[in-house]
């Protein structure tokens, strides 16, 4: 059974494209029942690389281990200072299915209180989520996707980081 919740986003938060409600937070699944292949493997991976109740660093991921899934990737670095966190790298099939890149921006500023929400839950929890839904936003509406989104800590136990992986489909 995948238990879901999705949690509104507040009607005064803007995407920064014009959107007045800007994008929905999608479904948050935090028994991460991957459907897609490439998102299995990066969690194996990530599980592989956890010791006892150690969360792997940055460091521990190759990008030439990762060839296939590099377009797909994101990375994202956590901004205690301001309580958000910011796109350090977002692959380019992501922000060619998006038509957006991102990078250098925070959560916060793209996906509002709903996102940081998210983040903040995955930091405190350390545990990885899947999220999916519609691109509703950007008139991408066509399009479906599917998230993966796992805790980095370069000390083993404070989060700092994220890295993660976005797939698309249709939405029909």
């Amino acid at each position: 059974m995948v238990v879901t919740y999705v949690r509104p986003l507040p009607r005064n938060i803007s995407d920064g494209s014009g959107s007045a409600d800007g994008p929905k937070p999608g479904r948050w699944d935090w028994t991460v029942a991957l459907v897609s292949p490439m998102l299995q493997g990066l969690l194996r991976t990530w599980r592989a690389k956890c010791r006892e109740d150690a969360l792997p660093a940055r460091r521990d991921f190759d990008p030439l281990d990762m060839r296939d899934a590099l377009g797909w990737l994101f990375v994202v670095q956590a901004d205690p200072d301001i309580d958000d966190f910011r796109y350090t790298l977002i692959g380019t099939e992501i922000t060619e299915q998006v038509g957006r890149d991102n990078t250098g921006r925070h959560v916060g500023e793209v996906f509002g209180q709903a996102g940081l929400e998210l983040y903040r839950e995955v930091r405190d929890t350390r545990q990885p989520v899947r999220v999916w839904g519609v691109v509703d936003w950007l008139d991408k509406e066509h399009k479906s996707y599917e998230t993966l989104v796992l805790p980095l800590a370069d000390d083993g136990h404070t989060v700092d980081r994220f890295i993660g992986a976005m797939v698309f489909g249709s939405s029909r």
